[in-house]
C-alpha cells in the first residue's frame, strides 16, 4: 500500500497540539494531534473581513489596485450628488487624495494604486478617460468610442479593455486602450450593463449584469474574440463586486431585483462558478472592487435609502484574518486628562493628570485588560508628566500642578503598590514633555517639553539613580508623544504650534525622519522606535482628533480612527496591541479603547474515514 510519505515526500507529523501557523519547512501538511487523537490538515477556505470605512460613502465608484494598495474614485454619494473624491487604501485605512477632474458615477477603473485608469460614467453617458500617476489625475485627449456608464473593464493603465454598459441602451461594445487611444474590438455576445469584469486586456472575464432581466452569463476574451462559457453564475444578478483573473475570479453581492441584494459570494475556476459558504457582512450592490481571488477588496455600495462607506476584504487560503480595529474597554475610575500611561494592553498603568481649570490628579490605576483598579497615589499630584516602565515597576517625572505654576523636576518610582520620591530630579524642570514609554524604571529617557515660557529640546537619560543631560532634539517642542527605549526612541507630533515632525534617537543623537500624516499635539504614543503607534490629539489645539497612525521605522501609515476624538489622553501597549485611555473632549473622560492589529489564524480540518 502506498504511504503518505511516498505520496507527499514527507511524513505525518506527530504533535501534542495543532500548530498555529504553516511552517513551509515542516514535513507535510498533515499531522496527528496526540492530545485529541485526531488526524488534522490545513483547510483552505474563503472568508470576508470588515475593514475601515471610506471617508466618503458612495456607490458605483471606480476601483484599481490590490487589497492592501487600492484606489477608490468618484461614484454617487449620499444624499445624491456625484463625487469626484479619490481615496487610497493601505490595507488598514483610507486616505483622501487629489480629486478627479470630472465628477461622475457608474464608471470603470483598472490599473494600480499609483498608475490607474478611469473611463466612462454617468448619469449622462460619457466616454471621458483620465489617468492617475499616484498624485493627480490627467484627462486623456481621447475618450471611449462608445460613451457609456455601468460598464466593466480589465487590465492595466496602458493595456485595458472596456466592455458592456449602457448608452443608456444596453450595449455589447468592447474597446481596448493602449495608454493613449481607444480602439474598437469584437463585441460581447450578450449586450448588458451593470456587469462585472476581471482579468487582463487579452484574457478578460465578463459576468453577470442586466439585459433588462438579470443575467448569469459568463464570457471570456482571448484578445481577439469573446466566447460565451457554459459555466454560468449560480445566482443571476447585476451590480456585483468582481475581481481576479480569467481563470480565478470572485463575484459578490449585487442585486437580484430592485431593493433585493444577496450577500452571496461565488468563485470562478476558469470553467464553472461555485457558491462559497462565505457571505459579505453587508448586503449591497454597486460596490467598488479590486484584487485577486486569494486577496480581494470591495468598498462602498448601496441599497435603497442607504449609501455605504463599508469596506470588506476577501481572503482565500488557510489563514483567516481579523480586521484591525479599536474596541471599547473598561472605563477609568477617575476621568482625567494629560495623564501618563505605560505598560501593556493587559497590564497598563495610568497615573497623574490635570483636569482644567484647576484640578490636579495624583491617582494611579492599573488595567488588567478588562477593568481598572485604583493603586497608590503619587506624592506630587501633577499633569503633563512623563513615564516609563511597567505596571509594577514604573517611573514618573516632570509635569506641572496646574498651568501658571512652577514646572516640576520631581521623579517618583512605583512598585505596584506605592510611589517613592527619588532624590534624583530632572536637570531641567518642565511640563508637557515626552518619554521613551517602553523604557524601564532604571533606564528612562525624557525629552522636549516646556519651561516657563519656552519650549525646550533638552534630552535627559536616567540610570536608576541620576539624570544626565545628553544631546538635545533638533526641534524644541511640547505636548507631543514618545515611544521606544532609552537607546532607541522616537518623538512625534507636538502642539503650540502644532507639528507633525518626527525625530529618531539612536542613543547618542536625534535625527529628523518622515513626518506624521496628521499634524497635531496633545497626542499619545506607545510601542518601539521601529514599531510605534500614535493616536488622538488636537489640531489646532482646540479641535480634537480620533486619528491613529503606525510607524515602521521609515514611514507613518494611517490606521482606523478611535471611536472617541480626544486630546491629552494616556497610552500603553505595542503597535499591534495598544491602549488609549482618559483624555479631554469638552470635559475629562474615563473612556478606554483597545487597538488590535489584524491577526492571521490558520484553519484546520479533522480528517475522517467516510
Amino acid at each position: 500500500m502506498t504511504t503518505y510519505n511516498q505520496i507527499s515526500g514527507g511524513r505525518v507529523n506527530f504533535l501534542s497540539s495543532d500548530p498555529t501557523y504553516i511552517d513551509i519547512n515542516s514535513n507535510g501538511q498533515v499531522w496527528y494531534n496526540s492530545s485529541t487523537a485526531t488526524l488534522k490538515a490545513w483547510l483552505p477556505t474563503g472568508a470576508w473581513a470588515s475593514g475601515s470605512n471610506l471617508n466618503t460613502a458612495r456607490y458605483s465608484p471606480g476601483g484599481a489596485g490590490t487589497q492592501t494598495a487600492a484606489l477608490a474614485f468618484n461614484g454617487w454619494s449620499s444624499p445624491g450628488p456625484t463625487s469626484n473624491a479619490t481615496e487610497a487604501y493601505n490595507g488598514i485605512a483610507w486616505t483622501n487624495q487629489n480629486n478627479m477632474n470630472t465628477a461622475r458615477g457608474a464608471l470603470a477603473g483598472t490599473g494600480t494604486q499609483t498608475s490607474a485608469l478611469a473611463f466612462g460614467g454617468g448619469p449622462a453617458a460619457v466616454g471621458t478617460t483620465e489617468l492617475w500617476n499616484g498624485t493627480s489625475w490627467t484627462s486623456n485627449p481621447t475618450g471611449l468610442g462608445t460613451s457609456r456608464y455601468n460598464l466593466a473593464g480589465a487590465g492595466i493603465q496602458t493595456a485595458t479593455i472596456a466592455f458592456g454598459g449602457a448608452t443608456p441602451t444596453n450595449t455589447a461594445a468592447s474597446e481596448s486602450f493602449n495608454g493613449t487611444t481607444w480602439t474598437a474590438t469584437p463585441s460581447l455576445n450578450t449586450a448588458r450593463s451593470a456587469l462585472s469584469g476581471a482579468g487582463s486586456q487579452t484574457a478578460a472575464l465578463a459576468f453577470g449584469g442586466t439585459t433588462g432581466s438579470n443575467s448569469a452569463a459568463t464570457e471570456l476574451y482571448n484578445g481577439s474574440a469573446w466566447t460565451t462559457s457554459p459555466g454560468i453564475l449560480n445566482t443571476a444578478r447585476y451590480g456585483m463586486a468582481g475581481f481576479g483573473t480569467q481563470t480565478a475570479a470572485v463575484g459578490a453581492g449585487g442585486s437580484t431585483a430592485p431593493g433585493t441584494s444577496p450577500t452571496t459570494t461565488e468563485t470562478w475556476n476558469g470553467t464553472s462558478w461555485t457558491t462559497s459558504p462565505a457571505t459579505i457582512a453587508t448586503a449591497r450592490r454597486s460596490s467598488g472592487s479590486t484584487g485577486t481571488q486569494p486577496s480581494g477588496l470591495m468598498f462602498g455600495g448601496v441599497v435603497p435609502g442607504t449609501v455605504y462607506a463599508n469596506t470588506e476584504s476577501w481572503n482565500f487560503g488557510v489563514y483567516s484574518y481579523s480586521a484591525a480595529a479599536w474596541a471599547s474597554g473598561g472605563s477609568l475610575n477617575t476621568a482625567r486628562s494629560y495623564l501618563a500611561g505605560i505598560g501593556s494592553q493587559t497590564a497598563a498603568l495610568g497615573f497623574g493628570g490635570y483636569n482644567p481649570p484647576t484640578t490636579t490628579v495624583g491617582n494611579t490605576e492599573g488595567y488588567n485588560g478588562t477593568s481598572w483598579t485604583a493603586g497608590g497615589t503619587m506624592n506630587t499630584a501633577r499633569g503633563y508628566l512623563g513615564g516609563a516602565g511597567t505596571q509594577t515597576a514604573a517611573l514618573g517625572f516632570g509635569g506641572i500642578a496646574r498651568p501658571g505654576t512652577t514646572r516640576s523636576s520631581a521623579t517618583e518610582s512605583y512598585n505596584g503598590t506605592s510611589w517613592t520620591t527619588s532624590p534624583a530630579t530632572l536637570n531641567t524642570a518642565r511640563q508637557a514633555l515626552a518619554s521613551a514609554t517602553s523604557g524601564t524604571q532604571t533606564a528612562a529617557l525624557a525629552f522636549g517639553g516646556n519651561t516657563l515660557p519656552a519650549n525646550v529640546a533638552n534630552t535627559e537619560s536616567y540610570n536608576g539613580s541620576a539624570w544626565s543631560n545628553v544631546n538635545a532634539m533638533n526641534t524644541g517642542r511640547r505636548q507631543f508623544a514618545g515611544a521606544g527605549t532609552q537607546t532607541a526612541a522616537i518623538g512625534f507630533g507636538g502642539g503650540l504650534p502644532s507639528t507633525n515632525a518626527t525625530e529618531s534617537w539612536n542613543g547618542t543623537s536625534w535625527t529628523t525622519v518622515n513626518s506624521m500624516n496628521t499634524t497635531r499635539g496633545y497626542l499619545a504614543g506607545t510601542g518601539l522606535q521601529t514599531a510605534a503607534l500614535g493616536f488622538g490629539g488636537a489640531n489646532p489645539s482646540t479641535t480634537n482628533t480620533a486619528a491613529a497612525e503606525s510607524y515602521n521605522g521609515s514611514v507613518w501609515t494611517n490606521l482606523p480612527s478611535m471611536a472617541t476624538a480626544r486630546r491629552g489622553l494616556g497610552g500603553a501597549g505595542t503597535q499591534a496591541s495598544g491602549l488609549a485611555f482618559g483624555g479631554l473632549t469638552t470635559s475629562p473622560v474615563a473612556t478606554t479603547e483597545a487597538w488590535n492589529a489584524s491577526k492571521a489564524t490558520a484553519n484546520t480540518k479533522t480528517l475522517t474515514v467516510s
